[in-house]
C-alpha cells in the first residue's frame, strides 16, 4: 500500500474482473449534495477496468461504492472517505474496503484510517488473499494520527478480525480499532509551516487554490509528501450522464514521496461554482498496471443511506 495517498489508497481494492455492486438509492430528478448534520455527504460509483493480458482491458461499470463527507467553518474542518465492494454481490465474495477520516480544529488535527489489508501486485494474489480470507484470516490496517502544527505522531498496527467486516459494518470495526490506538509503530515528524495534517486536507486546499500549478506539503503516518496539481484545464459545463454541474476544472496531480522519491499520479474534475465548488465529480487512478479505478458522482443520490457512517459510531 502507498501511505502517501489514503484517498487512493484506499481504492486500492482487489475488484476482480467481474466484482459488482449495487447500492440501493434514492432516484432523484436533478444532482444535488446530500446536506446533513454534519455537513455535506456525497456519494460515488466506482467503474474499473482490468488487464488480465498486456493486450487488453476487460470494463466493468459500477463495481464499488464510496462515500465522501466534508464539514468546513472558519474554525474547523472534517473529511472522510469511505469506499470499498459488498461481499455479497461479487462473484468470489470478495470484500476490500477502506476509510479514512480528517479533523481538523485550529492547529490540532486528528487522522484515523481502517482499511483491509491487502498488497496485491496481481490479480492471482487477488485471488489467493480471497481464498485466506474464505478461510477466516481477516486483517484489518488500523492507522491513528495526529498534528499540532509543529509535530506529527502516528501509529499504523494489524489488526484480526473475528469475521470478515464489511463496509456496512464500519461502526464495529471503528470500535476494534479505537483499541489499538497506543499500538504498533509510532512516528514522529517535524511539521515545516503550511504543512497540512493529511491528504484530503491537502486536497481540499489545491481545489481551492485560484493559480493553475499548485504545491501542497502534508503528512500521512508519521512521513512529508507533496502533492502538486500539474495540469488545470477549465470546462464550462461539465455534463456527466446527462446531468450538468456547472463550471468545472479537469485536473492532473502528483504525489511525491521525498523519503523515497515514488510518484503516484491521478486526473479529477470538480466543480469550481455554485454548490459543487470544490467537489470531486470525477477521479481517474490505476493503481496497479492492471488495473484502473473510475469514481464519478451518483446523480440519483448522494445520501448512500445504505452504507455506514463513521460518525454514526
Amino acid at each position: 500500500m502507498r501511505h502517501g495517498t489514503p484517498l487512493l489508497a484506499a481504492a486500492l481494492v482487489a475488484f476482480a474482473a467481474q466484482a459488482g455492486i449495487r447500492a440501493e438509492r434514492v432516484r432523484g430528478e436533478s444532482p444535488a449534495p446530500s446536506a446533513t448534520a454534519d455537513g455535506e455527504r456525497h456519494h460515488y460509483v466506482i467503474g474499473a477496468r482490468v488487464r488480465p493480458l498486456l493486450l487488453f482491458w476487460i470494463t466493468k461499470e459500477d463495481v464499488g461504492d464510496a462515500v465522501v463527507t466534508r464539514r468546513r467553518t472558519p474554525d474547523e474542518a472534517a473529511y472522510s472517505l469511505l469506499i470499498g465492494t459488498d461481499p455479497q454481490r461479487t462473484p468470489m465474495h470478495i470484500n476490500r474496503w477502506g476509510y479514512i477520516e480528517e479533523e481538523i480544529h485550529g492547529a490540532q488535527a486528528r487522522l484515523l484510517g481502517v482499511m483491509t489489508e491487502s498488497e496485491e501486485e496481481s490479480m492471482q494474489q487477488a485471488e489467493e488473499n480471497v481464498r485466506r480470507q474464505a478461510a477466516g484470516r481477516h486483517p484489518f490496517k488500523v492507522i491513528h494520527a495526529t498534528a499540532d502544527g509543529e509535530e506529527a505522531r502516528a501509529r499504523v498496527a494489524s489488526i484480526q478480525a473475528p469475521e470478515d467486516y464489511t463496509l456496512r459494518q464500519i461502526p464495529i470495526v471503528l470500535d476494534l480499532a479505537a483499541r489499538e490506538a497506543d499500538s504498533g509503530q509510532l512516528r514522529v515528524a517535524r511539521l515545516a509551516p503550511g504543512t497540512r495534517p493529511g491528504f484530503l486536507a491537502a486536497l481540499a486546499d489545491a481545489m481551492d487554490a485560484s493559480t493553475d500549478r499548485v504545491s501542497i506539503k502534508y503528512v500521512y503516518y508519521g512521513r512529508l509528501y507533496e502533492l502538486r496539481r500539474t495540469r488545470c484545464r477549465p470546462i464550462r459545463d461539465l455534463r456527466l450522464a446527462g446531468r450538468t454541474y456547472g463550471p468545472a476544472v479537469a485536473a492532473d496531480f502528483v504525489i511525491t514521496s521525498p523519503h523515497d522519491g515514488e510518484q503516484t499520479k491521478f486526473s479529477m474534475t470538480y466543480g469550481t461554482e455554485g454548490r459543487f465548488a470544490q467537489v470531486p465529480l470525477t477521479v481517474t487512478y490505476q493503481p496497479r498496471w492492471w488495473m484502473q479505478l473510475e469514481l464519478t458522482i451518483d446523480a440519483s443520490s448522494n445520501a448512500a443511506a445504505t452504507v455506514g457512517s463513521g460518525g454514526e459510531r
